[in-house]
């Protein structure tokens, strides 16, 4: 459960708590990759949902209000342009450019802070979150717990359609609470090339440790779409669009059974060129993915240190000493014949301190794992890789 992180003891008067939650999704496709790589080398034996997106953008949001060496961090490590004007017109631009761009698929970014009515932010900070992130303010009530989490939970909830029902609980809202950052991501849509459920059938997959497991396996003849395979990478790569959507689902499947971490150590940004051809036969199995990971030590192996620590310098958001204390992602999708449904959330709870063109493919069996991403042209909004049913 994700609330079990916020299960948080305060010292009456003595602390204060800066909550950041996000729902969602990267603007940089570097430091998606960073990210992805660690998470993949870490849990190369669970099946993995990400959003290295919703990461950046959490992290982005915290670097809006550092100074220092812990902003000079953020930046180097999210590979953020050099001033702050530059980064808020980057996150400006990205979020107006998603307005309204989707005709049947359903892509939703959505921000909002809630803040303990008893604080204010610093007004630039405010200004400059509300006008690059869209994230309208809106004061909470903390002296009613149960109201301020219902809140809070019904807007998340709302905002991924029931796939995350719940981030925080009323215990999670104490008088010493300062505010709370969402920001949540939701997807859905249909295939461009519907898979038949009557060719659904049981099958076998084989996992990496030589298990055989049953899985329902959807099944496609005949179809044309992107594809090709590299040698370098000893692999095959199909593109499954969604109906008129500018997203699709990239499937990077590795020729050997056992070769899913060999080509994901190797693969930067999973950008490789396609090209349409008819592919004989695609199957994919059913599945569904939920995952949660804490991500501060991921960070720092990404080179951002301070903003955990007692140097950590976040005075341009709220007046106080603060530091970061957890990140935690949680993922959602769910792949079936009609189409797939993802959603995705990270939380940061911020404290005051005490090469090849490939040849034709005929047929694409994804009977063994692979790797997937969910993308449009220039942005990579899920990520992960499915081992075992």
């Amino acid at each position: 459960m994700i609330s079990s992180i916020f299960k948080l003891f305060f010292k009456k008067k003595k602390m204060k708590y800066l909550v950041f939650l996000f729902l969602a999704t990267s603007v940089s496709a570097s430091f998606t990759d960073d990210v992805y790589q660690i998470l993949a080398k870490e849990d190369s034996d669970k099946n993995i949902i990400s959003s290295p997106l919703s990461l950046e953008i959490v992290m982005a949001m915290v670097y809006m209000g550092a100074n220092g060496n812990t902003a000079e961090e953020l930046q180097t490590a999210l590979k953020l342009p050099g001033e702050k004007k530059d980064v808020a017109k980057k996150y400006k631009d990205f979020f107006t450019n998603l307005h309204g761009r989707e005709k049947v698929a359903i892509l939703e970014l959505a921000n909002r802070i809630y803040v303990n009515d008893q604080w204010s932010l610093v007004p630039e900070f405010n200004k400059i979150v509300a006008d690059s992130f869209k994230a309208e303010a809106v004061p909470i009530n903390v002296r009613n717990p149960k109201s301020a989490a219902a809140t809070i939970n019904s807007w998340v909830s709302g905002h991924t359609r029931n796939k995350i029902t719940e981030i925080v609980t009323y215990r999670d809202i104490t008088p010493d609470l300062v505010m709370v950052l969402i920001n949540a991501i939701y997807f859905k849509g249909d295939w461009q090339y519907k898979f038949n459920k009557a060719n659904t059938k049981k099958n076998i997959f084989r996992t990496s440790s030589n298990q055989e497991l049953q899985v329902d396996m959807m099944s496609m003849d005949n179809i044309y779409i992107k594809a090709n395979k590299f040698a370098d990478l000893d692999a095959k790569v199909i593109e499954l669009p969604y109906r008129n959507s500018s997203l699709s689902m990239q499937i990077f499947l590795p020729n050997r059974i056992d070769g899913l971490s060999k080509l994901e150590s190797q693969i930067g940004g999973f950008d490789r060129a396609l090209r349409r051809q008819n592919v004989d036969n695609v199957k994919i199995p059913k599945f569904k993915i939920e995952f949660e990971k804490k991500l501060e030590e991921v960070l720092k192996k990404l080179g951002i240190q301070s903003v955990f620590g007692k140097a950590a310098d976040l005075r341009g958001m709220v007046s106080g000493k603060t530091k970061v204390s957890k990140v935690l992602q949680k993922g959602f999708l769910e792949v079936n014949e009609e189409g797939a449904e993802a959603a995705a959330v990270t939380a940061a709870i911020v404290v005051e301190l005490s090469n090849c063109v490939g040849c034709d493919i005929s047929t694409f069996i994804a009977d063994h794992p692979f790797a997937f991403l969910i993308r449009d042209e220039k942005t990579i909004y899920f990520q992960g890789h499915f081992v075992k049913p």
